[in-house]
Order: structure tokens, then C-alpha cells, then sequence
């Protein structure tokens, strides 16, 4: 099938068999720091799509005599040996400090990481209220018919794919308002493609193989690529119904892309309302620590837009569990949901 050109990606183009599983069911406070735009539209080419625009071209020029090889001799040799030592210093302290990505990469995701972005403090979530991010939930125009899981709860549906950086910048936000509401089980991590246009590797996780429980909501992630562009989900027909009729003007500025989230047929959110470029060279534990800085410029549109996409779950369960719904800053926020 063609493939769009820009941020994101059609969920019905991606092949392979996969069931669309990974679910399982069992006033807002001004930011402390900057402001953020509310949705974020950009682009998320596959790696092959395109040749690197940033490749640089060396020019032959010649040199004087005093920059010739012979003219420093051993000199030479100990600046680069010294130089080689440092890079690998450098490499060593990064994998100890968790920057070791590429190993990393498919991992389950580490019980500090976790931990951090399922346990965000009350106190931070309340100083930082909407973090920037004006409201992202779209009411869904007319009466259609709700949209639940199979035991009649409330559905929220997720589409993406791990190669696209601005699913992987929505993901955190996502983790952290559904553990609001539930429990995850099999995250794994992942990064976004590496090709350099794309705003490449960001650090995320996949809800590919994952599962979430929770007596309020049931949770429906497709991912529909890995971050190689290679098929891992296909939608249901009823999912890619929900993408053919809301994933498309007036809710979003490009037909079928991602991510796209729809919350119980109610509010469609398009886009991301964390901008990628955020995350730029941050590791999964990088990350995670900001969230407990409620002056942090990553911590901020992270946490405001979970802020807000709890909210719009507030509206969908009833505005339950009372000790998420009640609580500063989700009442205040909820009331201002179109």
C-alpha cells in the first residue's frame, strides 16, 4: 500500500498476521516551566524512505608543509592514542550509566524505569498541571455508539508503530495515565528509527506483547511496524474502521496517521503532545528521572499531557477511581474538556 509521506503511518498498511492483542482486559495548574505546543505533527519516515539529508561531502584541499604527517611524527601518534583513550573512557561510563541503547533495545523494561513512570508524585503531577499542553482531546461530532472492550468497559484504542519518534515521545504519556487506571505487564523497550530526518532513536517503549488490567477501562494497542518498518500488528476490521472514520479531517490534518488514539468513540487525541526533539539523546533512565522535577522542560509536557488524557478517561469511567478523578490537577482539568 503507498506510504504516506509524513508524520505518520496508516495503520492498515502494515502486514503480517498478528492479532491486534497486547491488550488485555481484566482549572489546570499552570506549568512550572515553558510552554509546549499542544499537538505535535511532524515528520517519521521509515529508515529507507529517504537519504540522509545532514550527509556531509569532504573536499580534498592540500596542505602546508607543517601539516604534513612527517612533520610531527611521534607527536602525532601520542595525540591520537590519547585521544582513542578518552573515547573509550567516554564508552565505558556511558554503558555504565544506562546509555548502552543498542543493548538495550527489546529488553523488558528495567523495575527503576518502570517504577518511576507508573509512580509519578501527586505533588509533582499537581505543580505541573497541563505542562504546557493545551487541551489535546477532540469530541467526537454526534451519537456514535460507545466504544467498549469485551467485557463492556470503556476502550481506548492506541495506533502506532515503534519506527515513528512521535509515538515513542506519546508513549510515556500514555504509560502514565493508563497505570493511573490499571497495571501493565510485559513492557518491553524500544526507540524510534535511526534515520537521522526522523528525529532517530528516541527512547520509548512498545505495548507490542505487552498486556494491561484494570476494573475501569480496557486498553488496545496496535503497533503496526518495529522500529525497522517491519509489519507487527494488523487491525482488527473494526479498529480500522475507527481509523478510516475518525483518523481524518476534521480530527486530525492527515488521513490515517499516527499516533491516533480514540477514547471510548467520545475524544479522538491526534498527534503527540510531547515534542520528540525533547527526548533527543536521552536514555529510558534519563528520562524517567526528570519525572520527579516539576521544573524539568522533559518532566513537563510528559506529565501535562497524562494529565489530560486521565482526564479524558475520567469522563469516560464515571469519573472513576475517585482517588485519580477527584484529585488536583484532573477535576480541574476535566471541566475544561470541550
Amino acid at each position: 500500500m503507498p506510504r504516506p509521506s509524513k508524520r505518520r503511518r496508516e495503520g492498515a498498511s502494515a502486514g503480517g498476521s498478528t492479532p491486534s492483542g497486547g491488550s488485555a482486559s481484566s482549572g489546570g495548574s499552570s506549568p512550572a516551566g515553558g510552554t509546549t505546543p499542544s499537538r505535535t505533527q511532524g515528520s517519521a519516515r521509515p529508515p529507507s524512505s529517504k537519504p540522509s539529508r545532514y550527509r556531509t561531502q569532504k573536499v580534498v584541499v592540500p596542505r602546508p608543509w607543517w601539516q604534513s604527517p612527517w612533520a610531527w611524527g611521534g607527536g602525532v601518534a601520542v595525540v591520537v592514542a590519547a585521544v582513542v583513550v578518552v573515547f573509550i573512557v567516554l564508552g565505558l561510563q556511558s554503558t555504565a550509566n544506562g546509555g548502552g541503547s543498542s543493548s538495550s533495545q527489546g529488553q523488558p523494561v528495567p523495575a527503576s524505569v518502570l517504577a518511576a513512570v507508573t509512580g509519578i508524585s501527586p505533588t509533582v503531577s499537581s505543580t505541573i498541571g497541563a505542562g504546557g499542553v493545551t487541551d489535546p482531546l477532540q469530541s467526537i461530532s454526534g451519537s456514535p455508539a460507545a466504544l467498549t472492550g469485551p467485557d463492556g468497559k470503556p476502550e481506548l484504542v492506541y495506533f502506532g508503530a515503534e519506527f515513528c519518534p512521535y509515538c515513542a515521545a506519546e508513549r510515556w504519556s500514555v504509560v502514565i495515565a493508563l497505570s493511573r487506571f490499571g497495571t501493565f505487564s510485559n513492557l518491553h523497550l524500544t526507540m524510534s528509527d535511526s534515520n537521522p530526518e526522523d528525529i532517530p532513536d528516541t527512547h520509548t517503549f512498545t505495548f507490542y506483547g505487552s498486556s494491561y488490567a484494570s476494573q475501569y477501562l480496557d486498553f488496545a494497542p496496535v503497533e503496526t511496524a518495529d522500529r525497522n518498518d517491519n509489519p507487527l500488528q494488523k487491525p482488527t476490521a473494526a479498529e480500522q474502521a475507527l481509523v478510516s472514520t475518525y483518523d481524518t479531517s476534521p480530527y486530525s490534518s492527515e488521513a490515517g496517521g499516527i499516533p491516533f488514539q480514540d477514547l471510548g468513540n467520545r475524544y479522538i487525541l491526534s498527534g503527540s503532545g510531547v515534542p520528540p526533539e525533547l527526548l533527543q539523546g536521552m536514555t529510558w533512565q534519563q528520562i524517567a528521572a526528570t519525572l520527579t522535577d516539576a521544573q524539568s522542560t522533559v518532566a513537563q509536557p510528559i506529565i501535562g499531557n497524562a494529565n489530560w488524557i486521565t482526564a479524558g478517561i475520567c469522563k469516560l469511567t464515571g469519573n472513576q477511581p475517585g482517588s485519580v478523578c477527584s484529585t488536583a490537577p484532573i477535576a480541574s482539568l476535566e471541566s475544561q474538556i470541550g
